[in-house]
């Protein structure tokens, strides 16, 4: 995995935390935020009360300058823009630069990795001991032992991600915000399980906006470690992304220094799946 500057992110690439529909709708029907298009298709920013007549405006990976005419048109006179670019490296006039720190701990993801998918063998690119798993998966399911299906109902996912046994303490609250970031869309979203003897004991949630596919949740029981499920799930979202003409998977949040070392192992098994890492270092601020 090579690390890449963010002026090199490739144009059409869309961050689903504030570019997709599925997030665009979430935050329209569930929250009081104010919530607006900026840029390019679903691309949005989003805005809070700090108290009456102050507000909070986030615009996450996203290269457009918010101005005050856009905040205005919203209703918004007065608050704080907290703006981390995309791609733009330059210093925007009028912005102060939020300590790195700031940075790391308040955003999504400030490291985040993704791969390309220029070739069909995208597996080549993958370390060694990930390309051996597969290996092992591909027999597996040859001989039957593993079966990945794609027919689970959103509903039937939560209640195998509720029944599993995981470390983490976001789990009821991010099963609610599951069932309400996708019941509400037929579309826009994959969900794969995997079984072994007939039993399910992984699983997994992919969000589609344009030609990205980013990872949203999984679940991988304890008796699942043996058989490389991981893998399993991973390589067949990677298959079907490719097949769907899809042209970037996220893989998301990777462990960036300083952060919790909580997230060392899935930082460390993205990083022998995917093409690049990219950090999200850069975040301004406006005051008005």
């Amino acid at each position: 995995m090579k690390t890449l500057s963010r002026s090199l992110i490739p144009n059409d690439f869309i961050y689903y935390r504030s570019g997709s529909r599925v997030f665009f709708d979430y935050y329209r029907k569930y929250t009081n935020n104010i919530v607006e298009r900026i840029g390019k298709g679903y691309e949005f920013w989003t805005a809070w009360h700090i108290f009456p007549g102050c507000w909070s405006i986030i615009v996450e990976k996203n290269d457009t300058e918010l101005t005050r005419i856009d905040l205005k048109k919203a209703g918004i006179s007065h608050g704080i823009i907290w703006w981390t670019p995309m791609r733009r490296l330059d210093k925007p006039a009028g912005w102060w630069k939020v300590p790195t720190w700031f940075t790391k701990k308040n955003i999504h993801s400030s490291r985040s990795a993704f791969s390309i998918f220029d070739h069909p063998d995208y597996w080549n690119k993958w370390i060694a001991p990930a390309r051996a798993h597969r290996r092992k998966v591909i027999e597996n399911i040859e001989n039957g032992t593993i079966e990945i299906s794609t027919n689970c109902s959103l509903d039937d996912f939560l209640i195998l991600y509720q029944d599993t046994p995981v470390h983490d303490g976001e789990k009821s609250s991010r099963i609610r915000m599951t069932r309400k970031l996708l019941s509400d869309h037929e579309l826009g979203y994959r969900i794969y399980t995997a079984s072994v003897g007939g039993r399910v004991l992984a699983g997994a949630i992919f969000i589609d906006e344009g030609v990205t596919s980013e990872y949203w949740v999984s679940f991988y029981h304890a008796d699942s470690h043996p058989y490389h499920l991981g893998i399993a799930l991973i390589d067949r979202w990677m298959l079907d992304s490719y097949e769907l003409s899809i042209q970037y998977c996220d893989l998301d949040h990777m462990r960036d220094s300083g952060q919790s070392r909580s997230y060392a192992g899935y930082t460390q098994f993205k990083s022998g799946l995917a093409d690049h890492d990219v950090y999200f270092h850069d975040m301004w601020i406006r005051i008005f």
